[in-house]
């Protein structure tokens, strides 16, 4: 039995009209020793704006290349759910995980939070690199599992002015492993924001803030989870219960 070959995907932020479209060297590079792709080959070309379209690799160069642009298709339809994730900023290595996993499970905005006993404090500058790092991940994942527009990743700021600007969504819900209400208890919303710990938990001033900002403390059961597990368990149980998985 043979398995059909998977079309890759191509994200490209640009208009994605006509007929050709030529790319530079870093996107000839990607299409070449990343996707390994040769003249002929085929893919899908989209820009995260509503735009998806059939391609053929035209010509392939070091330094340059050009996509035969064909037929539109209908981007994946998003989730119904709109989920917001408030993270508390993980080492470096896990908020990669969270970003890319996150996307994949569909989740539409990312939220970096410093909190009380964050281990994380990054710089301005260094943040800046990690937040177009982040974005570059998430679009890599978007290329990956079909998805059409990438999540929202806002630069890390305090817990405090993350509340304060936080869209008003149906539904507020703060992880808490001691906490009576579980998650699958939670009457069905169609706008969450959920917010999740670093790996010390919450402190006492996180709480003061997230209670007065009405979030509700839930529970996902009796098992401590790593910050990382955490999130990604809130994602792919809020897509299960009031979502698309």
């Amino acid at each position: 039995m043979t398995t059909k070959r998977r079309i890759p995907r191509l994200y490209l932020d640009r208009d994605l009209g006509g007929d050709k479209l030529s790319l530079d060297e870093p996107e000839a590079h990607y299409l070449g020793h990343v996707l390994r792709l040769k003249r002929g080959d085929e893919l899908v070309a989209f820009n995260g704006r509503g735009t998806e379209r059939a391609a053929v690799v035209g010509s392939l160069q070091r330094r340059s290349a050009e996509l035969e642009l064909r037929a539109a298709l209908d981007p994946l339809p998003a989730s119904p759910l709109a989920l917001t994730l408030v993270q508390a900023l993980p080492k470096s290595d896990a908020m990669d995980l969270v970003v890319q996993k996150s996307t994949e499970l569909g989740v539409s905005a990312i939220l970096p939070v410093y909190t009380e006993f964050s281990v994380v404090k990054l710089e301005p500058e260094r943040a800046e690199r990690r937040l177009e790092h982040w974005r570059k991940i998430a679009l890599s994942a978007c290329e990956q599992c079909g998805r059409h527009e990438p999540p929202r990743i806002a630069p890390p700021t305090s817990l405090a002015a993350c509340l304060e600007s936080i869209a008003d969504p149906d539904t507020r819900l703060a992880l808490d492993p001691d906490a009576d209400l579980r998650f699958g208890d939670v009457a069905r919303p169609t706008r969450v924001a959920a917010v999740v710990g670093p790996e010390g938990g919450f402190g006492a001033s996180d709480w003061r803030r997230l209670d007065a900002a009405r979030f509700t403390r839930v529970s996902l059961g009796s098992r401590v989870l790593r910050a990382e597990t955490a999130a990604l368990s809130v994602c792919a149980v809020a897509q299960t219960l009031w979502g698309d998985l």
